[in-house]
């Protein structure tokens, strides 16, 4: 009878895996279908905001913080949007960062129109929200293009102080990833805080919040939450803001500006010498391919992150790699929880469970000797598997055949 369930419950898993993946595959067809329809090139802002569902205006309306124009009829709102974004624009165009600012000139400097670079859908839908740039097909071709209208207000904008904010905004993103890498989840207003410090120059906290409204919808490496910024691999923000505040004592782990800098690359893994050595030690016995060491490294990380037990990090690996002894676990088992206590978490603000214990130990003092010794000898020694006091001529509970005044109970 088991079988049969089993065999009926597997076959279920499979219909539904089948259902799931033609599902998905039909809504990224639909998507696709929707991002690239026919226009014409040149096309107009009104033509190109025109072509949108209402819900893309809808998404456009509110990126721009437009009000009053939610109960407008489709073709109403178009028209509204239309008139009003070019108004608005230059603040956009104040919120970019360099990989943005760059694209855009790029599609600029090619009469306002590319072919399909292979942009991802998501990456297209962003640019459309903030009406700045519009997938479309051409002549049967994907095309990329930026109407007429923001061309010519973005090249009035473009120069020095457009370029000196673009860098300034690249840096705050940046800096911004990297904290984020490292203590999990921040308030905007102490991201800020720690920016300031870290580049030596006041941030206007409103032009901060713009800069990274754009930025968590293009790049996805952080998300906003109730609780603040967070890394986009936090599944819980809540519990690691509540971890933060049950620690008032500890202050963020001070990283340098390189080190924030360099973590906050999309592909950044924080490299320890214990993350260096847990890595050799699988590679004495397994082959591995850069991009499976790579692929080990980033989810080790964020399992221990995650706030998981060390025994998680076993069964991942047990997923697609053999154990071959006994002998091996155990050695596996010690150099993952060395790599454990020398990880920085979320829940410590970026410390080190090694870090916060050696400092702690700094307060600790060391107990007399002579008050220790007497009071052992007047200790009420039990047994853990009888759960019986232990007098001093019964055998020691070791197992070493002595009394225990001869044995532990020196």
């Amino acid at each position: 009878m088991d079988e049969k369930i089993d065999k009926k419950t597997k076959e279920a898993l499979i219909k539904a895996m089948e259902y799931a993946k033609a599902y998905n595959q039909q809504l990224q067809e639909n998507r696709e279908k929707r991002l690239w329809k026919k226009v014409d090139i040149p096309c107009s802002l009104y033509d190109a905001i025109n072509g949108l569902t209402k819900a893309e205006m809808d998404a456009i309306r509110k990126n721009y913080d437009f009000k009053n124009l939610s109960s407008l009829k489709k073709a109403e709102l178009a028209s509204e949007l239309a008139r009003l974004i070019p108004l608005k624009f230059k603040n956009v165009v104040y919120t970019l960062d360099k990989s943005r600012y760059d694209f855009i000139k790029i599609v600029i400097e090619n009469s306002g129109v590319i072919p399909d670079i292979g942009i991802s859908a998501a990456n297209a839908e962003v640019f459309m929200g903030y009406s700045i740039i519009f997938p479309g097909l051409y002549d049967n071709q994907k095309v990329l293009f930026m109407p007429d209208e923001l061309i010519d207000i973005f090249s009035s904008i473009d120069g020095r102080e457009l370029e000196s904010i673009v860098k300034r905004n690249t840096e705050w993103i940046q800096l911004t990833h990297g904290l984020l890498y490292f203590y999990g989840v921040m308030d905007a207003w102490r991201v800020k805080e720690k920016v300031k410090k870290l580049i030596g120059q006041e941030v206007d906290i409103k032009e901060f919040m713009n800069v990274m409204s754009f930025a968590c919808d293009f790049y996805g490496q952080a998300n906003r939450t109730p609780y603040g910024y967070a890394d986009d691999r936090v599944f819980d923000a809540k519990k690691i803001v509540e971890e933060h505040k049950m620690r008032p004592g500890v202050d963020y782990y001070p990283f340098t500006k390189k080190q924030l800098l360099k973590a906050g690359n999309p592909d950044y893994i924080d490299k320890t010498p214990e993350m260096d050595s847990f890595i050799n030690f699988l590679l004495e016995h397994y082959r591995l391919s850069d991009q499976e060491i790579k692929e080990i490294a980033s989810q080790i990380v964020n399992i221990i992150n995650a706030d998981s037990k060390p025994a998680l990090i076993i069964q991942y690996l047990q997923s697609f790699i053999e154990f071959p002894s006994f002998e091996f676990v155990q050695q596996l088992t010690a150099k993952i929880m060395e790599l454990y206590n020398n990880t920085r978490l979320w829940v410590l603000k970026g410390h080190t469970p090694n870090e916060l214990f050696q400092e702690e130990r700094k307060y600790l003092q060391p107990l007399p000797a002579e008050p220790l010794k007497t009071a052992q000898s007047k200790a009420k020694v039990v047994d853990i598997v009888t759960r019986t006091k232990v007098g001093r001529n019964d055998p020691c509970p070791c197992g070493s055949g002595k009394k225990y005044k001869k044995c532990c109970g020196k």
